[in-house]
């Protein structure tokens, strides 16, 4: 009887104890569920701080002062000039106006980068077309088709030069467009552009020169949401393409009297 007792007991006593073990994990559950959607939430809301900082820290609008850029001999690309950019944020609409001038004596050569332009996303330059729906920039370039590093050149002209989503080559899309300059002229520059919704072709690039208009242009700048930014200005000041006919035996410099932006 006793043993029968006792055995009952210890019986009585396990199912106590594996009832008990039971809830422990049933209580453990949700406090594992709740900590991970907790989680989620705390990451979201870290991503959306970080975003709203980003956009706090870089101005809506900016200007910058008078400026000179002298172009190296027989240099290329940024070493030869001025790449700079200041930071911004938009994710609408967005324009930059700028004064520039060739000054007297300017050696055209072939062409190269000129000019205040807008940065989208991934800010795709240099040869990196937009294919990947991450990015783009709007920019401005000279070009003088029979110009080299044997000859000044003549008939320069200012050329759109965009990256974006559906740019039909590797480089830069110019859209045929063309304004004649010369040297030591001051020409009143805008570019203006329009983001993109989803991956509608609903924005737009937009040039004006001397208050003409040289290119107005529906475009789809990016594909991807988390790109859809534009988030920065750029100055991009130097002679090249990448071949020896981009360069130039001589120095010559380009002034910018002044350049603002805004999203407007």
């Amino acid at each position: 009887m006793r043993k029968f007792l006792k055995l009952t007991t210890m019986l009585f006593i396990t199912a106590l104890m594996f009832n008990s073990c039971e809830k422990e994990q049933d209580l453990n559950e949700p406090q594992s569920v709740n900590k991970d959607e907790t989680q989620i939430i705390n990451n979201e809301v870290q991503q959306n701080t970080q975003k709203a900082a980003a956009s706090a820290v870089a101005a809506l609008a900016g200007s910058a002062a008078s400026r000179t850029i002298t172009l190296q001999t027989n240099t290329l690309s940024c070493p030869g000039g001025l790449c700079t950019s200041y930071g911004v944020w938009s994710e609408g609409v967005y324009t930059v106006w700028f004064q520039m001038r060739f000054n007297s004596g300017f050696y055209w050569s072939r062409g190269g980068k000129c000019g205040y332009g807008i940065l989208i996303g991934d800010q795709n330059t240099g040869g990196d077309p937009g294919w990947d729906g991450n990015g783009g920039s709007a920019r401005f370039m000279w070009y003088c088709p029979n110009g080299s590093n044997s000859a000044k050149g003549s008939g320069a002209y200012l050329q759109p030069y965009v990256y974006y989503r559906d740019q039909p080559g590797q480089f830069g899309n110019d859209f045929g467009k063309k304004y004649f300059i010369q040297e030591n002229v001051t020409y009143n520059c805008q570019i203006s552009v329009k983001l993109n919704t989803g991956s509608n072709t609903n924005g737009y690039v937009k040039y004006y020169v001397n208050g003409t208009e040289l290119l107005n242009q529906t475009i789809r700048w990016v594909t991807n949401d988390a790109k859809r930014n534009v988030n920065a200005v750029s100055l991009h000041t130097f002679r090249g393409g990448s071949q020896e006919y981009w360069k130039a035996p001589v120095t010559s410099s380009i002034t910018y009297p002044s350049a603002s932006w805004d999203a407007l």
